[in-house]
């Protein structure tokens, strides 16, 4: 008990290894393309920066809701959820791809079939709020070449056993982030050709 109340906090990284697919390595080192995993330092008051070494708890950590799961200890720090100090992380790989594609899975409160949330709709609900707050800011400072929001907002956070669901209600997304992936490499393509042409030129004109 703490304050009075009962405080259960799942296992994070158990829950991941049931739900992993094998073919998920265990490092970094493993992965065919390069990945950064985010979360939050806790006592360092930070987001921390993960691309190398255990992978699972690097996941794990990247996912460990405060009151929800346990915190995941790494390198002498206490993580926990990356979505709480960068929820879009966009931004951290901008020097390190062409055309970067921002996934915001966040979602937003929703009535439902209540009248009124109950205390654990409220925590999530708020929690979300923050998190869009926080990427709203962001994007008005800087913007990815492509955006998805997928329909989540009415899946809650704890729903694994949804995920069928939730895959197939999202299956629409793939044509349209085509189309805007075709548009993004024709746009990328024809900056490129440009900046070709201006070289070209100023070559020539300095000979």
């Amino acid at each position: 008990l703490q304050g009075g109340l009962r405080v259960t906090q799942f296992n994070v990284e158990r829950i991941l290894k049931a739900f992993m697919p094998d073919a998920i390595p265990e490092s970094f080192a493993e992965l065919k393309i390069p990945l950064k995993v985010t979360a939050t330092d806790f006592f360092g008051h930070k987001l921390a920066v993960l691309s190398g070494g255990d992978l699972h708890s690097a996941l794990a950590a990247s996912a460990a809701i405060p009151a929800v799961f346990r915190p995941v200890m790494r390198d002498g720090r206490l993580l926990i959820d990356g979505g709480i100090y960068n929820p879009v992380p966009f931004d951290l790989i901008e020097d390190d791809a062409d055309i970067i594609i921002a996934v915001d899975v966040v979602g937003a409160p929703t009535k439902g079939g209540r009248k009124y949330p109950t205390s654990v709709d409220l925590m999530f609900g708020a929690t979300q709020l923050m998190m869009q707050s926080i990427i709203a800011a962001k994007l008005r400072q800087c913007q990815p070449d492509i955006l998805v929001r997928p329909a989540v907002s009415k899946y809650r956070v704890l729903d694994f056993m949804k995920i069928d669901a939730l895959m197939a209600e999202t299956a629409d997304i793939k044509d349209e982030l085509k189309r805007e992936i075709e548009k993004a490499v024709e746009a990328r393509a024809k900056v490129d050709t440009s900046k070709r042409t201006k070289q070209v030129g100023g070559v020539a004109r300095k000979a």
